[in-house]
């Protein structure tokens, strides 16, 4: 028997990093969890790390998040020659105690999971209205993604960058992905964060993910120009739900956490589902 969409996101969610992985420290502050494999790679640089089998500490003397960043810089540059650190992205993420906290560093965000720090990101749902009934947009991701290729995904969803805000990064998403205009793209709602933390083949994924919804006219078609969707479709929002309850291995982790978090919100999931706190737990920052 298939694992119900709760279990299949619980079995997924609910890993703990303090069983398995030693902690990332930077000036006093927990900054990710790392396996020990790649903890044991930042041995060649006894100058910028001590590293122990309680855990890693960057080095004390850096004088700014500036020092770090080059050091790290120099450190995520040969352990991607060394094949260590996949899939170059060549954009920078910052690392910080939150999201509103002054950057610890900056790094290129391919080494992010390999780190195990917190990463942020912005999701789109993409809804609308056909002859009364509520329609929902679902991105089908291209085969060339390095992650999850041909899963199905939301209209528009990027990782936030150094110096972008929630806000800018999902207009400059829900414009590549999705052909929006900003204009268009601007006038979303704001609707909460989500947490998303698992293993994955290159290290812990620890991502906070603020939600937004757009309500679009039934004229609206998505045009891709990044490449990165294959096709888009429009299912009655029955049908999704059907689909996310039946196969939820065919969304992105991400984007079934995303729905899950709306179809709450929106009252489409109610207290008579015997797995509905499960649910919200599992979405909880």
């Amino acid at each position: 028997m298939s694992p119900s969409l709760f279990e299949y996101l619980h079995e997924i969610c609910a890993f703990d990093p303090q069983q398995t992985h030693v902690p990332f420290t930077v000036s006093g502050v927990l900054a990710g969890w790392m396996r020990r494999e790649f903890a044991q790679c930042l041995e060649q640089w006894p100058e910028y790390f001590s590293v122990r089998d309680r855990g890693v500490g960057m080095l004390g003397h850096f004088e700014s998040p500036e020092h770090r960043s080059a050091a790290m810089a120099e450190v995520v540059e040969a352990l991607a020659v060394q094949t260590v650190i996949r899939h170059w992205r060549g954009e920078q993420i910052t690392v910080s105690e939150s999201f509103y906290a002054p950057p610890l560093f900056h790094v290129e965000r391919a080494a992010s999971r390999n780190l195990g720090v917190t990463v942020y990101g912005a999701h789109l749902n993409g809804v609308t209205v056909k002859r009364g009934e509520p329609y929902m947009w679902i991105a089908e991701r291209a085969s060339i993604k390095d992650t999850d290729p041909g899963k199905l995904d939301n209209i528009a969803a990027g990782r936030i960058a150094r110096a972008m805000t929630p806000m800018q990064t999902m207009v400059k998403e829900a414009g590549e992905e999705a052909g929006m205009d900003p204009t268009l793209a601007k006038t979303l709602k704001p609707a909460g964060a989500i947490r998303s933390a698992r293993e994955t083949e290159d290290g812990f994924h620890h991502e906070i993910i603020f939600t937004h919804d757009l309500i679009l006219a039934d004229t609206f078609e998505p045009i891709n120009r990044d490449g990165e969707v294959n096709a888009f479709h429009c299912l009655p929002l029955r049908e999704a739900m059907d689909l996310l309850e039946r196969n939820p291995a065919a969304f992105t982790v991400d984007a079934a956490l995303v729905i899950v978090d709306f179809l709450i919100r929106r009252g489409y999931f109610t207290a008579q589902r015997e797995d509905y706190l499960g649910l919200i737990r599992l979405k909880g920052v």
